[in-house]
């Protein structure tokens, strides 16, 4: 780990549904990911993954413990300062894309600055940088529908990329590609962390995990392993055959 602050620190976090009874989704999960690294958390459907994306991404709220960002205690914010760090510090990467149909590519990554107080001029050059990032400066015009998945996918990293975020939270991202599309996708994302971006990929995929420097494995609510700490690290074998969503 950097000696520097680093770009996310969980302390103890918990977070808990009501309900009768209750469900403890996270269980005193503590860790630390540092500018510049390439992490992966991986875990079965229903192991707390997607809570934990949530938490990260700013979408919810803890039940206890803290959560910084940057050094800041973001669990502390209010509704409106969380919006703001989720749109300035925080870049998001779905299965699903995420993209409008009517607009081309480079007005769906300028899209990614609406909320920044940044002209029309200034988003299409940053859009237009981003997309030319990813490989797709060519495609800059077409619309979603003319694009194929991995197209797609890379419209919606660059549209993730294009504010110079902190973090960058992929959540499965490879799911809706092919084999040899994923691994495009994954070195496309290997390559983008070499250049400097902090990425943390949300996969219920052990190859996919493996593949990656870092591995944060998720059971039950709770950190079952990290591979970066020699004495937790636990083989991804541990986590058995996974499946689905979480």
């Amino acid at each position: 780990m950097s000696e520097a602050t680093p770009v996310l620190q969980l302390d103890q976090v918990t977070k808990t549904y009501p309900g009768s009874p209750p469900v403890e989704a996270l269980r005193d999960v503590t860790l630390e990911i540092a500018a510049g690294e390439l992490v992966t958390i991986v875990g079965p459907s229903g192991s707390g993954k997607s809570t934990l994306l949530n938490i990260i991404g700013t979408l919810d709220r803890v039940t206890s413990g803290t959560i910084a960002i940057e050094g800041h205690d973001v669990a502390r914010f209010s509704d409106r300062a969380l919006a703001g760090m989720r749109s300035a510090r925080i870049g998001f990467v779905f299965q699903q894309f995420h993209l409008l149909e009517g607009m081309s590519a480079m007005d769906n990554v300028a899209t990614g600055l609406l909320y920044q107080g940044i002209s029309r001029s200034q988003r299409r050059s940053a859009s237009i940088a981003a997309l030319e990032r990813v490989g797709l400066g060519h495609r800059m015009q077409h619309r979603p529908g003319k694009l194929s998945g991995g197209e797609r996918q890379r419209v919606a990293i660059a549209r993730a990329l294009v504010g110079d975020p902190a973090i960058v939270l992929a959540d499965e991202p490879t799911g809706n590609l092919d084999t040899r599309t994923s691994r495009e996708i994954l070195a496309l994302l290997e390559e983008l962390n070499r250049d400097g971006s902090t990425i943390i990929v949300i996969t219920h995929d052990l190859e996919i995990a493996a593949q990656l420097p870092r591995q944060i494995g998720i059971r039950d609510g709770m950190v079952e392993f990290d591979s970066s700490d020699a004495v937790t690290v636990a083989p991804l074998a541990s986590l058995g055959t996974i499946g689905g969503r979480a």
